[in-house]
């Protein structure tokens, strides 16, 4: 059970953590990060002018 190929190329495939594995987590993070500065700029006060 343990020792056929799926079982292996799956283990190594749950093991694998970060950013490199799948791009769209790179895309998710980015568009995390750019709503998250959208939001903060609508919320900071303005000067008037």
């Amino acid at each position: 059970m343990y020792n056929t190929p799926a079982a292996v190329a799956t283990s190594g495939g749950l093991a694998m953590t970060g950013l490199t594995g799948n791009p769209v987590w790179l895309f998710l993070a980015a568009f995390a990060l750019l709503a998250l500065g959208l939001a903060v700029l609508r919320t900071v006060p303005r000067r008037e002018r």
